[in-house]
C-alpha cells in the first residue's frame, strides 16, 4: 500500500464512516498532536474520532501534497455543533510501511473552544 492510499483510508473515516478506525491502520502507539487535543495511543485517537465523527457534517480534502513518507493535507470540514462555521486545517499525516505513526492538527480552534465550553463538552 502506498502512503497516499494509507492515507485516503484515513479520510474515508472522516468523510464516510463517521469517524469509524477500526480499518485505519494507526501504530498502536499513534501519536497526534492537536489545538484542541492530543493522544500518544492508537486506541485514544479511535475513541476520540468515534465521538467526534458524530458531529462532523461536511470533510472535504481539498488538496494533499506528499514528501517522502509525509502527507500534508488541506481540509474544510464543518461540525453541528453553534457557532461552528466552515473551519479549514492543514494535516500532517507520517506513515512508516503501510501505518500512520503520528498525526499533527493545525487550525484556529478558538470557535471550536468556545462552543465546547458552552455546551459542557
Amino acid at each position: 500500500m502506498t502512503v497516499l492510499e494509507t492515507v485516503a483510508l484515513y479520510y474515508d473515516a472522516w468523510q464516510n464512516k463517521r469517524g469509524d478506525f477500526s480499518e485505519v491502520p494507526l501504530a498502536e502507539d499513534f501519536e497526534f498532536v492537536g489545538p484542541v487535543a492530543s493522544f500518544d495511543t492508537a486506541e485514544g485517537y479511535r475513541a476520540m474520532a468515534a465521538e467526534a465523527g458524530q458531529a462532523v457534517t461536511s470533510f472535504a480534502v481539498r488538496r494533499q501534497f506528499v514528501d517522502g513518507n509525509t502527507v500534508c493535507s488541506i481540509i474544510d470540514w464543518e461540525m453541528a455543533m453553534p457557532g461552528i462555521g466552515r473551519m479549514t486545517s492543514a494535516e500532517l499525516l507520517e506513515v512508516e510501511n503501510g501505518t500512520i505513526v503520528r498525526g499533527e492538527l493545525i487550525y484556529d480552534a478558538e470557535a471550536l473552544r468556545r462552543a465546547m465550553a458552552q455546551s459542557g463538552a
